[in-house]
């Protein structure tokens, strides 16, 4: 359950509302480093309550700004914690390792403090904050590398159940006490964030193998299921999630292959580039050249 008593921080009455804001935030939270986005009058508050005996739970109502935990803030005052922000009204868009994601109401994501990243609120906003050190989540063999910047909401089971989970606690109807309930619904949350990533890498890696193969005439699904020990189904599954189907991939794989070598050997003959591209057919490597280059071999090769 929270407790009973809690730390709220507000600009109302500061003479600098944005600079009083500064400090607010960096009391609540850890070292971040806010900016203003316009010239619009400014107004924020936070609301904070402890959850068990280490983690937190702040809601923040605040106009327009954008936020950054930069690199000197990281190692200025380190904090090996991650947030999860639940966005409630408005919406964001935040970045960390690469990654980019835009939040609307009813979604949340998951930043690691001990990096750096940023927040823009284009608008105003209303969000709960959840704070939880790196031990809780170690506690639950949860690493959250695979999760950072990427957003969950109610359209995912686990996503929802974290969403009325936290609203039961804000709502003091949640009496379990401390955060592990949430925290293990939130690994739940993002096991199919870290299988996204497993998949991105597996079919980046399949990807690479098909292209560097592709003049083998014998190239096929079945060939390349068996040398990664997938089944062709899971091959399929792959690409479809790449929007492109396994032979239009090595399609193209081959008539790239054999329009760099029309390019670059102007001398050697069409037929024998096609072959060795891994087209068994001459008119099968024709059609397909000209439906992807807009072009025949041969009017390509006169542009040499």
């Amino acid at each position: 359950m929270m407790a009973a008593g809690s730390n709220v921080w507000s600009t109302v009455g500061s003479g600098d509302a944005f600079a009083h804001w500064r400090e607010v935030v960096c009391q609540a939270f850890t070292k971040l480093s806010p900016e203003r986005t316009g010239d619009h009058p400014f107004a924020g508050e936070i609301r904070l309550s402890e959850f068990g005996p280490l983690g937190s739970f702040s809601q923040i109502t605040a106009s327009p700004q954008l936020v950054q935990r930069r690199k000197r803030d990281v190692n200025e005052r380190p904090c090996d914690a991650v947030f999860v922000n639940i966005q409630i009204s408005g919406s964001s868009v935040v970045r960390q390792r690469g990654m980019e994601t835009r939040l609307g109401p009813g979604t949340f994501v998951m930043l690691d403090a001990r990096q750096p990243f940023d927040m823009r609120f284009d608008e105003s906003f209303k969000q709960v904050c959840m704070h939880l050190p790196m031990t809780l989540l170690e506690e639950h063999d949860f690493d959250p590398a695979g999760a950072v910047a990427r957003s969950v909401g109610r359209g995912q089971v686990f996503g929802a159940a974290l969403l009325d989970s936290v609203g039961s606690i804000l709502a003091g109807e949640d009496t379990e006490g401390s955060p592990d309930h949430p925290v293990h619904l939130l690994r739940l949350s993002y096991e199919n964030g870290r299988s996204d990533v497993l998949a991105d890498r597996r079919l980046k890696h399949i990807k690479q193998f098909v292209g560097q193969n592709c003049a083998d005439s014998t190239m096929s699904p079945g060939v390349v299921a068996a040398h990664f020990r997938i089944s062709v189904r899971h091959l399929h599954k792959l690409f479809a999630r790449a929007g492109v189907s396994f032979g239009q991939f090595l399609l193209r794989c081959r008539l790239r292959k054999a329009r760099i070598a029309i390019l670059l050997h102007p001398r050697r003959p069409i037929l024998e580039i096609g072959l060795e591209a891994g087209f068994q057919s001459p008119g099968h490597f024709a059609r397909s050249f000209s439906r992807e280059f807009g072009m025949t071999p041969s009017a390509m090769r006169r542009l040499c």
